[in-house]
């Protein structure tokens, strides 16, 4: 029902109506502001409320000769076609800036999305409506012209920009070694599957969770003779004692994976202890779970496990024991920062820009915005600083190789360096391995 017609519903006295006529513009501001600045209550019922009153008073009010009676009808007729525009269009809108979009472009595409629905109305929800469109032939024409056309249109713009291009191989989780090598929860290693070492006696041990992962390819293609092995589990950062899982009602990481990733820690450790031929240990981690807000830290005081809130100095201490337990066995250990992220998907962009989409704002160009990433891993580099001086141990950067002052490099060459919003992808871990020969660089750095 048009919103228009609903005023005959609740007719008001006069007395009534004159005093609600003063706010019949005001309750019409009130309804078309409140969908753009809501209240922000996880319940809406503020917004609801506010919507009924504003309604209410445009009701109540006189109708005749009254502008925002007859606009809000106006806005009733055309209802079922802006439900039908709006929403792609506010959609598109949001893609093509990748981040949230300046409000700038949301009051603009609410403007077209009316006035495109005026039209849609108009031309063709109307002239059906009244009985205009007479001629079947016409219209079984004019339908299967739109469907050809809808049907066509998609196939040429794919084929005009997938150009031979697999993406889906480009942007594949990128395991390491492979799939074998990502150990499940509850099922600590024993010792070194025969596919996640390169050689029968690796000299070199990358030991984390999936960015870890992400190292392996370049490291194992430029490693040479020395041979490497990959102990690794996704969402399980290297820490001896400690580790991380969502306190969420519902989570893939609860708090007995953050038991098992604890028991993970151990096993690596134990195998470490009996392969004295792995030399050097190399761990990496987004290092962004035990400070995040959205996980609890789990630690581990004698045989009982103890929940306690993320902290920086909780994290420091694992890492410090994980480093310590390896110089014990007389190994060397070195750090592996994780490369920049940015507050959009790396790769979705990366593709979008290789396929020719539309795209919009200032991160159109998929470059990381150095004060970005700063500010949205601040806990994390601070957690980076302090490993590096409490633990006496080097923490090694992609910063200085991909970032400039100001933004930092997402692609080489027109390869993906990123598959995701931070990992690596296979080709990009390989390029920035050769690039900056960084076997060589974490052999010597180690300590």
């Amino acid at each position: 029902m048009a919103i228009g017609s609903l005023g005959a519903l609740l007719p008001a006295s006069p007395r009534v109506a004159g005093k609600l006529a003063v706010l019949r513009f005001p309750a019409l501001l009130l309804l078309l502001l409140i969908p753009v600045l809501p209240s922000g209550l996880q319940n809406p019922i503020v917004d609801a409320a506010l919507v009924c009153l504003a309604t209410l008073i445009l009701l109540l009010s006189p109708s005749r000769d009254n502008v925002a009676a007859r606009s809000m009808a106006r806005i009733g007729d055309i209802s079922y076609a802006l439900y039908l525009v709006h929403w792609p269009v506010l959609v598109y809108v949001r893609a093509a800036w990748l981040a949230e979009p300046p409000g700038l472009a949301i009051y603009a595409a609410v403007a077209f999305s009316v006035v495109a629905s005026s039209a849609l109305h108009r031309f063709v929800e109307k002239p059906f409506r009244q009985g205009f469109v007479t001629s079947r032939g016409r219209m079984a024409s004019g339908l299967l012209a739109a469907t050809v056309l809808l049907g066509f249109a998609p196939s040429v713009g794919v084929g005009a920009t997938e150009s031979g291009v697999r993406f889906s191989e480009i942007r594949r989780n990128n395991y390491g070694l492979g799939r074998t090598c990502d150990f499940i929860s509850g099922t600590p290693p024993q010792g070194i599957p025969e596919p996640c070492q390169t050689t029968d006696r690796p000299e070199l041990l990358v030991w984390g969770d999936s960015f870890a992962m992400a190292l392996v390819p370049g490291l194992a293609k430029t490693v040479g003779e020395a041979g490497l092995a990959q102990l690794t589990m996704s969402a399980c950062f290297p820490a001896i004692g400690v580790a991380a899982f969502f306190k969420g009602a519902v989570s893939p990481y609860p708090r007995a994976f953050g038991e098992d990733c604890i028991r993970f820690n151990d096993s690596v450790l134990g195998i470490l202890k009996n392969r004295p031929g792995l030399r050097t240990v190399v761990i990496s981690s987004p290092f962004d779970y035990p400070v995040s807000k959205d996980y609890m830290l789990l630690k581990r005081r004698d045989s009982t496990f103890t929940e306690v809130e993320p902290s920086v100095d909780g994290a420091v201490e694992g890492i410090k024991s994980l480093v310590e337990a390896v110089r014990a066995l007389g190994r060397r250990v070195v750090v592996v920062a994780p490369p920049p992220v940015a507050v959009f998907d790396i790769g979705d962009c990366l593709e979008r820009k290789a396929r020719g989409s539309v795209m919009l704002g200032r991160y159109s160009d998929c470059k990381i915005h150095l004060s970005d990433y700063r500010r949205m891993r601040s806990r994390t580099l601070e957690l980076l600083n302090q490993v590096a001086v409490k633990a006496d141990v080097e923490v090694v950067s992609y910063h200085d190789f991909l970032c400039d002052d100001t933004k930092c490099r997402t692609e080489i060459d027109g390869k993906f360096l990123y598959r995701d919003s931070g990992h690596l992808s296979y080709e990009g871990s390989e390029i920035i391995a050769r690039k900056t020969r960084l076997a060589e660089r974490l052999i010597r750095a180690a300590r």
